[in-house]
């Protein structure tokens, strides 16, 4: 989605998803930001970024403001580093989190007011659509997204898209994710996350299991797997506090609240209720039978006799797998690379990440 520069024909005055200068643009008075994945943050790294405005999902500025490279996380968790050093801090006063399905509108210029709405995309966490609406013309960008029918399902019946789904208005342009519009087949994440569950609950009750999450977009899985398994999940203590900023808490009372904006938060690290706290799926403690955490920190509990669950995109009607394309190995948001070694005689070769 990022190839083509970010500028949208009929809406020059804005960038989406491309931060690096355009040859011939004008700058942006407006920039927007989809989702978290490296391919979508072309730019934004060079501490130059002071002027436009990036608007996002609440959940999106979260945990951009604390990505870390992997070495950087790595050093701080083994007392190398004395501090944490994020790669996007500096983007903290620009990013600007618009709640989902909220019609809002933006000044452009005196007198132009652009109208946006996010849709969540079925990606990752965070993950949206922008529709966006600008003197009688309406475009939606839709960023990097799963439309597989209960999806596409969904969007017909959401009220604030309803008057194009029905035809009563017509959209004037569609950016559209095409990375996967080849003829293959791609089973939805339910078909997925039943195989999943199906092979791992064959496992003795003691097994121990390592699903390699290198990436936002596992969420789902990590849910399905801890519920199935009755176990939470084991992270290090830099992905437990990115998704425990989705929670919403803040030590700033005159900040905004965002905790009723992020569902996420309180599924992965827990909530407040009534007068205890209930946890989330995630875990900073070792002592669990599932496991995400990073290799490079030699988590105690991984052993030979350890299950590594390998994410791959579909299995071929050959019966061999397909690893994830490079578009979206390009990222090291999480763990740093998608590949692992594994113990060819515990791997269980499963299934739909995104």
């Amino acid at each position: 989605m990022s190839t083509f520069k970010g500028v949208m024909e009929g809406f020059e005055d804005i960038r989406v998803d491309y931060f690096r200068p355009t040859s011939g643009m004008p700058h942006p008075r407006a920039c927007f930001l989809s989702h978290v994945h490296s391919d979508h943050l072309q730019g934004l790294e060079s501490k130059l970024w002071r002027t436009s405005p990036i608007y996002c999902s609440p959940a999106t500025r979260e945990i951009l403001l604390r990505l870390e490279t992997k070495m950087n996380r790595i050093g701080y968790e083994t007392k190398v580093l004395e501090a944490r050093k994020v790669q996007y801090g500096h983007l903290e006063k620009l990013l600007k989190p618009i709640p989902l399905e909220t019609p809002t509108e933006i000044e452009l210029k005196p007198g132009i007011r652009l109208q946006v709405t996010l849709f969540d995309a079925n990606h990752c966490t965070g993950a949206v659509m922008f529709l966006f609406e600008l003197d009688g013309v309406a475009v939606l960008y839709t960023g990097d997204i799963r439309s597989e029918p209960c999806f596409v399902t969904s969007l017909t019946r959401n009220p604030l898209l309803i008057e194009y789904t029905s035809g009563l208005k017509t959209l004037d342009c569609v950016y559209l994710d095409t990375s996967n519009t080849v003829p293959r087949v791609f089973p939805p994440k339910a078909d997925g996350l039943k195989e999943l569950l199906t092979e791992v609950l064959q496992y003795p009750p003691d097994t121990v299991f390592h699903f390699t999450a290198w990436t936002y977009g596992y969420e789902e899985v990590w849910v399905a797997l801890s519920k199935a398994l009755k176990s939470q999940i084991h992270v290090s203590k830099y992905a437990y506090g990115v998704y425990k900023s989705l929670r919403g808490e803040t030590a700033d009372k005159k900040a905004p609240p965002t905790n009723f904006h992020i569902h996420e938060g309180a599924a992965l690290t827990g909530y407040t209720f009534g007068n205890g706290f209930q946890p989330g799926c995630l875990t900073t403690d070792p002592n669990v039978r599932l496991h995400s955490c990073e290799k490079g920190l030699k988590c105690p509990l991984l052993n030979q006799k350890t299950v590594w669950i390998q994410p791959i995109v579909r299995r071929r009607d050959d019966g061999t797998d397909e690893a994830e394309p490079a578009v979206v190995q390009a990222g090291n948001d999480l763990s740093g690379c998608p590949q692992i070694e594994f113990d060819e005689d515990v791997n269980i070769d499963q299934l739909m990440p995104l």
